[in-house]
């Protein structure tokens, strides 16, 4: 099974993901960054409700290979306990 690695990107940083994990395939992949966008999102948002945030997680294989982009953002939430979640994917 392949290793891909999911670095996060700010507009700041870029915070690398050193060991991976394993996924049948890169669609696979993509919905683990989503998943771990909305995680991002969600935890940043619980301290600052009023935030806008924006990221990216870079998916890369095991040689650094860029393979997709996975760019999330989030302003402040339309209705009381959420927040306004938008993932989008660069192929």
């Amino acid at each position: 099974m392949p290793r891909f690695f999911f670095h996060y990107r700010t507009d700041e940083q870029l915070i690398r993901d050193i060991e991976g994990s394993e996924h049948p395939d890169l669609d696979a992949a993509e919905l683990r960054a989503g998943e771990l966008g909305r995680a991002i999102v969600e935890r940043l948002a619980a301290e600052d409700e009023d935030a806008e945030l924006r990221g990216s997680i870079e998916i890369t294989d095991a040689d650094g290979t860029e393979l997709l982009y996975v760019v999330f953002w989030a302003g402040p939430p339309i209705a009381p306990g959420g927040t306004s979640f938008y993932p989008t994917t660069l192929h």
